[in-house]
């Protein structure tokens, strides 16, 4: 019989809050309400980083949990989301022997927020994962979770904000020690008030936005709006993908000019500001022309006055803010470069946690040694393409790709020779499969490439191209490589992804059989 939780005011208090703390505190009683353990433990997983990221500790025993949380976590860290849902585990020395301590895992689909471990218990781990299936805990240990991961960036921001607002005060505070006249003083008072009051505005919108491109653009319209600019830009070169992004703001008067960014004078533009690490005045002409700026391609933007602020993060300038102005000389101030100053601060520190997490994004789903997808990511896709197939009742080919003679390589040139043998495999099948083709290097010498919609006659066609391709690298040192392929078809060779991989598998057996550097296709009639 089903067991179910009745809405007890602990029930009502777990879907009532988003605090940590309570949500905590109601799910620990309901374990207790429920079970009634000597002693347990709630464990909470970071999806971001794939970690255990902390560990709570209940009941009258709970201090000889310890090593078992500790070998769990250690177990939940290595699995991910590959390992079992419940069970028990049998490896706790200081609790007596018939003291099982069972573990259970709080998920949702293919997502992880929390663990329990508990013992002294009298139900089995099926029985507990049953008593628990209708408590929403998932739903509300993750969004109690990610309230509070919200509230410490949020703490973290302001903290840095409070830090710019102490400098801009401490240099008000040196401004007008050397201002007398007292008209320039308060005009220079109300000119602080209105930049401190710009910065505060766009901090908040950083604090906001979690999008990089938003909070970018909205700071050039900010910028060219208050300081009467003609037209403002950052430029950002990205870190990962050697792609530049360009955000601007014009005024009605003028042209819009981002496309001067991608000829050729304007790459080499670009080049020059990225090597700058101190604000350029652009507007002295034999000065930017001393600084490496082309006079010509300056010309072309038709500008009176310009000015170049660095966004410098741990001495590396990692973009450019470009002012300019098509109407008069403008001077720029030593207060214009603090303020702008501040704010290439700010810019700098958002623009690297954005490269971050792209990077981060990117490196949980490509191979270290090759650059295309891994294992992880292209079973993903595999299934998901597989699922829109069978759906749409559309072909879709696999073939399997194994290196030739990778020990012999290792044995005879070493493992680098090996690694650059692996390598160049990788490069062919990336950049010469078709864009919609899914590449990925699966373990080892060992490649997959997924065909979507595609019959099984031209996915042959590929894989052997590929092959020839192979076959086509020479190596310094080692020689010409080759590659074996096998090839299976949905629906004519299997009805479900693992047949599909199984039988592509065998078609790669016989390959190797066969002499090696070939492509075989499965044959459904001899069952290979």
């Amino acid at each position: 019989m089903t067991s179910t939780m009745k809405p007890t005011n602990t029930y009502l208090r777990l879907l009532g809050s988003l605090d940590f703390s309570e949500v905590l505190e109601a799910f620990a009683s309901i374990l207790q309400e429920l079970f009634s353990p000597q002693a347990y433990s709630v464990l909470i997983w970071d999806p971001d980083l794939e970690t255990v990221s902390d560990k709570f500790f209940f009941g009258p025993q709970k201090s000889l949990l310890g090593s078992a949380v500790d070998e769990y976590a250690l177990q939940l860290e290595s699995d991910g989301l590959s390992g079992p849902s419940f069970g028990y585990f049998e490896s706790a020395e200081e609790l007596e022997a018939e003291k099982r301590v069972i573990f259970l895992r709080v998920e949702q689909g293919e997502r992880l927020c929390a663990a329990i471990v508990l013992t002294g218990i009298s139900c089995t781990a099926e029985e507990v994962a049953e008593k628990l299936s209708s408590v929403p805990v998932f739903l509300a240990l993750s969004n109690a979770w990610e309230v509070r991961e919200i509230k410490r960036e949020n703490e973290r921001l302001r903290s840095r904000y409070d830090d710019l607002e102490d400098q801009n005060s401490n240099l008000e505070d040196q401004t007008r020690k050397l201002i007398q006249d007292l008209t320039v003083k308060d005009a220079l008072r109300f000119r602080t008030m209105e930049r401190d009051k710009l910065l505060y505005e766009i901090s908040a919108l950083m604090r906001s936005s979690l999008e990089i491109q938003s909070v970018l653009q909205n700071t050039v319209n900010a910028l060219g709006q208050r300081f009467d600019l003609n037209r403002c830009l950052i430029l950002r070169p990205s870190s990962t993908t050697n792609q530049l992004y360009v955000y601007e703001y014009h005024d009605s008067s003028t042209e819009p000019v981002m496309s001067k960014f991608f000829s050729e004078q304007g790459q080499e533009f670009v080049r020059s500001v990225m090597s700058k690490t101190a604000p350029c005045d652009l507007g002295d002409q034999q000065l930017a022309e001393r600084q490496g700026f082309d006079p010509q391609y300056m010309k072309s933007f038709g500008f009176l006055s310009a000015l170049l602020v660095p966004l410098i993060m741990r001495d590396r300038t990692i973009g450019s803010i470009f002012l300019q102005d098509c109407k008069i000389p403008r001077p720029w101030s030593i207060d214009d470069l603090t303020f702008f100053g501040a704010l290439a601060d700010q810019l700098s520190v958002a623009v690297e946690n954005a490269d971050l997490h792209e990077e981060k994004k990117l490196q949980a789903v490509t191979d270290g040694l090759t650059g295309i997808s891994n294992r992880r990511n292209f079973n993903e896709a595999f299934l998901k393409e597989f699922e829109r197939a069978r759906r749409y009742a559309e072909p879709l080919s696999l073939a399997v790709v194994d290196l030739d003679y990778l020990k012999k390589i290792n044995d005879t040139y070493g493992h680098t020779a090996g690694d650059d043998a692996i390598k160049a495999v990788a490069s062919v099948l990336s950049t010469s499969s078709r864009s919609i083709d899914v590449a990925a290097r699966y373990g080892g010498e060992e490649f997959c490439l997924l065909f979507p919609n595609t019959l099984l006659e031209e996915s042959v066609r590929i894989a052997e191209r590929i092959r020839r391709l192979i076959n086509e690298v020479e190596l310094e040192g080692v020689g010409q490589i080759s590659a074996s392929i096998g090839v299976a078809n949905f629906p004519l060779h299997a009805s479900d992804p693992d047949e599909l991989f199984e039988r592509a598998d065998e078609a790669l057996y016989k390959a190797k059989q066969q002499g090696r550097n070939k492509v075989y296709v499965f044959d459904s009639a001899n069952g290979s």
